[in-house]
């Protein structure tokens, strides 16, 4: 090769060399970001907000007990894989997760972690109960934005019928059917469009009498739940203090010493040292996404050209490339718009 062919050989790999080197460093602060939230969420005393305005059944009481009295031993991060073909964690190190970002390190073999999904916090929790004691299993899930390309509740349905169906072998056998233990599925989504943020919505099982009075006990038929909280910028200052308080550790807005503050006196939390360094690991790798992001007016500038493109007929793609953003950004977008309009 002739000294022209090495020197545009080097044009071309370099940029690429500086792209990949780029996208590693992309996916190692997402995933410790993620990382991060996670070890916050799964603190006790972070969970126990959580269920409090989740779950009826804990309502009456304060988030103290609730961290004292009904949860029990200590959150699984990341361990259990959600399919029932897919490798738990202990099995196989470095897999993709649930929203495609790395675990461990990028550059490892991808063919190893493809499609690989793990729930992101699971524990037990003791129900109330004077009939004796009952125990619930819990997933509670992260999720970046509540409009990442299906519904989310469809998605939460799932992790909860994979809850109930990985209980056989283990907590039941054969016709053992009346030892399932209920399964719940929490997603706490971050960046919401104001027109959903700061709200809180349940599904479950219920029971419908179509002829005669009778009634099956609840706990035989209550065994599903799916709850979703959306967050987003309205949400830290809601009335209800779960939604006021993820809003506030997930906020690019406030600081660390705001959100330490946030922590100690207005939930009153005991802040470990751990527990610190995760709420100022968050902060940093929020103000780096943010420096290296577009900026606000920049966006705003985006979102217009998007309608514009949008009303003359251009397919999503096509805008997207356009403004130089992704297909999922311009659909919620668009998304927003439309409510909007609705309103």
């Amino acid at each position: 090769m002739g000294s022209s062919g090495q020197e545009k050989a080097a044009a071309v790999s370099a940029p690429s060399e500086i792209a990949q080197n780029l996208k590693v460093a992309d996916e190692n602060s997402t995933f410790k970001y993620d990382e991060s939230a996670r070890n916050i969420v799964a603190q006790k005393s972070v969970l126990a907000y959580i269920l409090k305005s989740a779950l009826g059944e804990y309502a009456e009481y304060t988030v103290q007990e609730i961290a004292e009295r009904f949860i029990e031993g200590e959150p699984e991060l990341r361990k259990t894989a959600v399919h029932q073909d897919h490798p738990d964690r202990e099995d196989v190190i470095g897999m993709m997760s649930g929203d495609d970002k790395i675990e461990g390190d990028p550059t490892a073999d991808k063919s190893q972690r493809d499609g690989t999904v793990y729930f992101d916090i699971r524990f037990i929790a003791v129900l109330p109960s004077d009939g004796g004691r009952i125990e619930i299993l819990i997933n509670c899930e992260i999720q970046n934005r509540d409009t990442p390309g299906y519904p989310i509740p469809k998605r939460g349905v799932y992790y909860t019928a994979r809850m109930i169906s990985s209980q056989r072998g283990t907590i039941f056998k054969d016709q053992e059917y009346g030892k399932i233990k209920k399964c719940v599925s929490i997603w706490l989504c971050e960046d919401t469009a104001d027109t959903r943020s700061d709200t809180i919505n349940r599904y479950s099982f219920t029971e419908e009498c179509l002829r005669g009075d009778f009634h099956e006990e609840k706990t035989d038929y209550d065994l599903m739940t799916v709850v979703v909280l959306r967050l987003g910028s309205k949400g830290e200052k809601s009335e209800d203090n779960a939604i006021r308080l993820l809003s506030k550790m997930f906020s690019t807005n406030l600081s660390y010493e705001d959100k330490l503050d946030a922590l100690q006196n207005e939930f009153r939390i005991s802040v470990s040292r751990k527990m610190s360094e995760e709420v100022q690991s968050m902060c940093n790798l929020s103000v780096g996404v943010l420096n290296k992001g577009i900026s606000v007016g920049k966006m705003e500038q985006a979102k217009e050209t998007a309608y514009k493109l949008k009303d003359m007929g251009l397919p999503i793609d096509k805008i997207a490339y356009a403004v130089e953003v992704g297909i999922d950004t311009i659909q919620e977008w668009l998304e927003e718009r439309e409510e909007m309009l609705v309103k």
